[in-house]
């Protein structure tokens, strides 16, 4: 009787130990990362306003009170996946521009990638979704203006080692005409595109240059 009392002690400390590790990992970020994925493929299925809080828990496996823990609204989760695109497609610009800058890739090769790259992304009914709400809501509206100054600081860096003694001004008008070709990539599939990803995104690096050059 004794040994069995002491086994029983022994297998709830364990299995209180281990619950609380599981506990732990789950808590780690208390389901956000399931609740953006969620909110994701939601908004991209079914559209932003369409999708209701019952949606993403089920979706999501979150409850509802611990989404409303973790986002004040759907506009804070349009703003984290915002959040999580533009990270990603920061670091692949800064290999890109690395590479330019080591001299492994020419500055047209550099853009070459960076347009092949916007274009093979999905998701294009998402950033239709996106932008519309930053249109409607000043804080996702500020989000992507945020997102827009770390595309111009990065795409600034890329031309100028493309070409060094541009003009303040010139150099100005040039991150503008790249954020618009790559923010226009984004939506290209309306389009109904006759070129193929690949020469368009040879072709537009092609202009990219002839305008860097003058």
């Amino acid at each position: 009787m004794l040994r069995c009392n002491t086994l029983g002690r022994r297998f709830s400390s364990i299995r209180k130990l281990t619950l609380g590790c599981g506990v732990t990992q789950r808590l780690k970020d208390g389901g956000r990362g399931k609740v953006i994925e969620a909110a994701r493929a939601c908004f991209l299925e079914k559209g932003f306003h369409q999708t209701a809080m019952a949606e993403l828990a089920e979706r999501s496996e979150v409850s509802i009170g611990q989404i409303y823990r973790l986002f004040e609204n759907k506009s804070e989760m349009i703003s984290a996946i915002i959040q999580e695109d533009t990270d990603a497609r920061i670091a692949r610009l800064s290999a890109i521009r690395d590479e330019v800058a080591a001299g492994r890739l020419t500055p047209l090769a550099g853009f070459e990638r960076a347009a092949l790259e916007v274009l093979e992304e999905g998701e294009q009914g998402l950033t239709f979704e996106i932008f519309a709400e930053g249109f409607h809501n000043s804080k996702v509206g500020d989000v992507i203006g945020i997102l827009c100054e770390r595309y111009r600081a990065m795409l600034r860096e890329i031309v100028t080692v493309a070409r060094s003694d541009l003009a303040s001004s010139r150099l100005a008008a040039l991150e503008e005409m790249l954020l618009a070709i790559l923010f226009g990539f984004s939506s290209r599939a309306l389009s109904r595109p006759p070129l193929s990803r690949t020469d368009t995104a040879r072709d537009a690096a092609e202009m990219v240059m002839m305008m860097i050059r003058g």
